[in-house]
């Protein structure tokens, strides 16, 4: 990533405190969470952070969505257990965790299917990813946390904590992601994404110490599935440069102004569940 410009604000500097530990955060009223996945919404369109967290409208997920969410309670389902028994559970049973979970979804959730998903096809696709993790990822994976929540403090005077989840982080303090793609990720790609740069973050203002690594766990949705694992690194530069973000991006949060953005891939009906209520209207609000 490209070091702090040179006309940023100067960065919010993060409290260090021990995740679960009593520190600042806990001593203080809970203020506003800011995730990733609100800062990167936000990024790509602040209309589309508008009507999902300021105003509370859900958008119904993709299949694809509901695949990828399931396949992740599969993989944390295996990895919770591992941490005390040493070994991964087998393939069938992962397997019919994941039908079984699916079904659930099915019959409870409002799903948009795109027109060339298929639920059953989805199903038997989700089996597949199950098994290429279980038989090429899974077996090397020695995890100590799963599914763990942190906090970033980001001072008394930031209207906002930033919060965020890790995947996995194994027992050598390496933090994995799992990731369902349809087609290979680029190295480029994933030594600029900000999510790692966020878990490096959490990281290092909750352990007092740099993560050893950061390494990608994807699965490649191909008609016969295929493993992936590409590891980056971050810098402390690279994590002053995040802060200086959600400090820029906090602030126009507050001014209440939220306008689309429409250039992109992402503003269209097949993309944006807000799409109706914005573009296709015309009238913008």
């Amino acid at each position: 990533m490209n070091e702090t410009p040179h006309n940023s604000p100067k960065p919010v500097e993060p409290a260090v405190a021990s995740a679960g530990a009593p520190g600042p955060a806990e001593s203080r009223p809970e203020k506003r969470h800011l995730s990733f996945t609100q800062l990167n919404m936000f990024l790509r369109c602040p209309r589309q952070y508008e009507y999902r967290y300021i105003r509370g409208i859900k958008a119904p997920p993709s299949g694809a969505m509901v695949q990828s969410r399931v396949w992740h309670q599969t993989v944390e389902l295996n990895y919770r257990q591992k941490i005390a028994s040493d070994r991964d559970l087998a393939l069938g049973e992962m397997q019919e965790f994941f039908a079984a979970q699916f079904d659930v979804a099915l019959g409870s959730e409002e799903i948009a299917f795109e027109p060339d998903e298929k639920p059953g096809k989805l199903k038997d696709q989700g089996t597949a990813i199950v098994a290429a993790h279980h038989k090429t990822i899974a077996p090397a994976v020695r995890p100590l946390l799963v599914e763990e929540r942190f906090i970033v403090d980001l001072g008394e005077d930031f209207p906002f904590d930033l919060v965020g989840v890790w995947d996995l982080v194994e027992r050598d303090g390496t933090i994995a992601d799992n990731k369902a793609y349809g087609k290979t990720p680029r190295q480029e790609d994933l030594d600029k994404d900000l999510q790692f740069t966020a878990y490096a973050l959490g990281f290092r203002t909750t352990h007092g110490r740099a993560e050893p690594g950061l390494r990608m766990d994807a699965i490649i949705k191909t008609q016969n599935p295929k493993a992936v694992q590409l590891h980056t690194r971050r810098t402390n530069d690279d994590c002053r440069w995040l802060l200086g973000l959600i400090e820029q991006v906090g602030t126009a949060i507050d001014s209440g102004i939220f306008f689309p953005n429409p250039n992109g891939w992402h503003c269209s009906p097949r993309f944006c569940g807000y799409w109706g209520l914005c573009m296709g209207c015309k009238n913008g609000r």
